[in-house]
């Protein structure tokens, strides 16, 4: 299992016949009212992606997968991957717009495309629904719309927000999720933007290496409103996934979260069991990038801190230039524990079904 596979439509025009005449003539025109423009979108490789992948984007979403047949042949086939879990589209900065109207539109259209030209083409591949968080009763109506689509595994939320995702006001999306089975997806993306606060308490950093040093921070705030807030005990089933953040970060916060709640949980009674409880039970953390200690067993350490068997899910984060490769990812981890990470956490957070694994290798 591939948990972050980014697609993309190729040109905004392929949008136009899932929008309104009136949204379509204004995503034309204005495509998202000047959000796309990303103070810190000049990363590595070309374009962002991995150079020898450069000729699969085209038109002006060219960073980004092409199409479902070239991800399907350079990614799934290239390596042996039974399903790919799509995590791309415009959720991100459609939930920083101030029209949320607009905002859910953009979403919409894309849940639609997203069916016809790339879970349509590959039965390998299962969806995060694109949906605006900042419309929570319009989230929870796509939700529902196409929540019980087979190929539908979770719902997309981006780590830029005005407020950490924990609270009431995003209830409805987690009640809807828990209705139609899915997990909720988090990605970093549009922090900064829009409507959003700055990406760090001191303001936007110069450059685009300090924005990555950002990620595990923004989780950070997400994952401890989840269960501060109360989430779980209100949503029990609900699971969460974080994608593309890493892991190493989340043992100080673990430990952290433990020690302060043993002195302060007078303030939050409904918090019944230890956060490290609730991490362990509803979170699930993509493995890219991958983080690499000078000293290679410190990984292992890493790993049984935050009970990777349960908490771990592969991640490439194709086709970026910084996408980790599944056959040397953890590659000297035991089988058992490979197993779990590659393919049974995804399997058993996104409620995934497929052929025997043993078939399809």
């Amino acid at each position: 299992m591939d948990t972050d596979v980014h697609h993309c439509y190729r040109t905004k025009s392929e949008l136009f016949p899932y929008l309104t005449k009136f949204n379509a003539e204004r995503f034309a025109d204005w495509g998202f009212g000047g959000l796309e423009s990303d103070p810190y979108a000049s990363s590595g490789g070309v374009l962002g992606i991995r150079g020898d992948f450069e000729q699969q984007g085209s038109g002006e979403m060219k960073g980004s997968n092409g199409d479902a047949q070239s991800c399907s042949k350079r990614l799934l086939d290239a390596y042996g991957i039974d399903l790919g879990i799509l995590t791309g589209g415009p959720a991100q900065t459609a939930s920083a717009l101030a029209d949320v109207d607009y905002g859910s539109a953009l979403c919409r259209a894309f849940n639609d495309y997203s069916m016809d030209h790339w879970i349509a083409k590959d039965p390998r591949f299962r969806l995060n629904l694109a949906i605006n968080s900042q419309d929570p009763l319009g989230a929870a109506a796509e939700i529902d719309r196409l929540g019980s689509h087979a190929s539908v595994c979770g719902v997309m939320l981006s780590c830029g927000a005005p407020r950490p995702f924990g609270q009431r006001f995003y209830h409805p999306i987690y009640e809807a999720c828990a209705r139609n089975g899915l997990a909720v997806t988090m990605h970093f993306g549009s922090e900064g933007t829009g409507i959003n606060p700055p990406p760090s308490p001191a303001g936007w950093p110069s450059y685009y290496i300090e924005m990555r040093l950002l990620r595990p921070p923004s989780y950070a705030v997400h994952l401890a409103s989840f269960i501060f807030e109360g989430v779980f005990e209100k949503f029990p089933t609900l699971k969460v996934g974080m994608v593309e953040s890493g892991f190493a970060w989340v043992v100080p916060l673990m430990w952290k979260m433990d020690l302060d709640w043993k002195g302060l949980r007078r303030l939050t009674p409904w918090v019944k069991k230890l956060p490290s409880e609730y991490l362990v039970e509803h979170f699930r953390f993509g493995t890219q990038p991958l983080d690499e200690p000078a000293d290679p067993e410190a990984i292992k350490h890493i790993i049984n801190w935050i009970d990777g068997s349960r908490t771990l899910m592969f991640a490439s984060d194709f086709p970026h230039w910084d996408a980790d490769d599944p056959m040397m990812t953890l590659s000297d981890q035991p089988e058992d524990l490979r197993r779990r990470i590659f393919a049974e956490n995804a399997i058993e957070t996104y409620k995934l079904s497929l052929p025997a694994i043993s078939q399809a290798a």
